[in-house]
């Protein structure tokens, strides 16, 4: 997803900055409702600029992948006419606007977005090895439409509508040469959802603090229109392909692999995120949090993408960047926010479950039983369910400059001892290591208070 070290999604760190505020509050401060429970209000975003700069880096036997974080935003809320709302998004993998209008109960509008790198199999682990020949970049330009209506304070709900097209080469960006497998067809999509949101989170201190419940659910319909039909290969011994050639000769049948074969033109997708929240005296802060998908008609160029604290929806702290594909998977995160005495520091401990069912209904994940690229994948992944610890580090560097860290254990990671096992094949327990390390780090910074 971007120029070789810019390659990833990072959605989820604006979530800490867009609706709260910028300065962080003593600790022990309580936080505050609405007076009334049932009014919804329209609340602006304190600061009109918002800039994220960091990185993100695994460290294992396998390859790490480095992402360069950085994040723009730009909030207009400023107008005579106080209901009209533009915003500007610009991330490593996204350019996106919003024009609109937002009063206290609708929120609706256009929303035009470019992505570039960040759709089907973009990655495709072997034993913790990127397989670079079976890595597809996708990207997509679209112009969508949606509208929220909040009937009360705590309950929201949201339609939208998304059409947009899917390209998989633009040069520098997402060229797709010499790939062991077939590029998708261009195509098509449209995609309309439905979310439905009830939350009562009071938070505060850039959202590191947070008292409350939430339960969001979300379905999604997508249906590719001009997408065909998509091969998969999976080799079985060693590779038969290189610099776009197949080794051996097709023609005598000598292929030592497995072809997958999509044809799916439409995908359901159900996401549900849940949490509990509880911040004692002291600002002491108990969370838990509670993600679950589940997709019917997904082949390895859609299917989700799971693991790294970025991930869009699957946060699975401590494994690589969609180091998992599966058609459904559960996550829980139980974690302990801790006040620190010194430039209102915090830390945050934290326990990650991930499962997966034992088949795996995802079309181009080594679902054969001498499948070799995905070499454990005798219809699903080796364990069912994978942990990782984790710990969170903020601090307001001289009272001024929020800085966050955080660093992930994947206990469970599987990763060869050298990418000529892989290579070759050789995929006896004894050849592999577990274990892989996260770290991430980046500065957050706001411009231009809003009255």
């Amino acid at each position: 997803m971007i120029l070789r070290t810019i390659h990833k999604k990072i959605f989820l760190i604006p979530a800490l900055l867009l609706f709260s505020s910028y300065s962080f509050p003593a600790n022990g401060i309580g936080i505050s409702r609405e007076q009334d429970p049932s009014a919804p209000k329209k609340k602006k975003h304190e600061y009109r600029h918002i800039l994220v700069l960091g990185a993100n880096r695994p460290f294992s036997g396998g390859s790490n992948a480095f992402t360069t974080i950085v994040a723009y935003f730009w909030f207009g809320e400023n107008f005579a006419d106080p209901d009209l709302y533009t915003e500007f998004r610009l991330t490593t993998t996204r350019i996106a606007g919003i024009v609109g209008v937002k009063t206290d109960r609708v929120f609706a509008g256009v929303k035009p977005m470019l992505e570039h790198s960040t759709y089907s199999g973009w990655r495709s682990y072997n034993r913790g090895y990127d397989d670079k020949t079976r890595d597809i970049r996708g990207s997509n330009a679209g112009m969508g439409v949606f509208f929220r209506y909040t009937r009360l304070r705590i309950l929201s709900t949201t339609v939208a509508f998304f059409p947009s097209y899917y390209f998989y080469k633009l040069p520098v960006l997402t060229p797709n040469k010499n790939k062991y497998i077939q590029t998708p067809n261009s195509h098509f999509q449209i995609k309309p959802s439905l979310k439905i949101t009830l939350s009562d989170v009071a938070d505060k201190s850039l959202g590191r603090i947070k008292h409350g419940y939430l339960l969001e659910v979300e379905y999604q319909y997508a249906r590719r229109i001009g997408y065909g039909t998509w091969y998969d290969y999976d080799r079985l011994f060693y590779k038969e392909k290189y610099e776009g050639r197949w080794i051996l000769p097709a023609a005598a049948g000598l292929y030592q692999g497995i072809w997958y074969k999509s044809t799916i033109t439409d995908t359901q997708r159900l996401y549900i995120s849940a949490g509990g929240y509880y911040n004692f005296t002291g600002d002491y802060n108990l969370l838990f949090d509670f993600y679950g998908g589940w997709f019917q008609g997904v082949d390895r160029n859609n299917a989700e993408q799971i693991g790294y604290f970025l991930a869009d929806y699957a946060v699975m702290p401590g494994y690589f960047d969609t180091e998992f594909y599966s058609h459904l998977y559960l996550i829980g995160r139980l974690r302990f926010g801790i006040p620190l005495p010194f430039w209102n520091a915090r830390i945050q401990p934290g326990y990650n479950l991930l499962y997966m069912p034992g088949k795996n209904e995802v079309v181009g994940v080594g679902r054969g039983a001498m499948a070799n690229s995905n070499w454990w994948l005798v219809r699903g992944y080796p364990r069912k369910f994978y942990t990782s610890v984790s710990c969170e580090f903020s601090i307001q560097l001289g009272n001024l400059l929020p800085l966050f860290m955080s660093y992930a254990y994947g206990i469970d990671a599987r990763r060869a001892r050298s990418s000529y096992d892989v290579y070759y094949s050789r995929i006896h327990l004894a050849q592999v290591r577990r274990g892989n390390h996260e770290a991430q780090a980046y500065v957050a910074m706001a411009f231009g208070k809003n009255d």
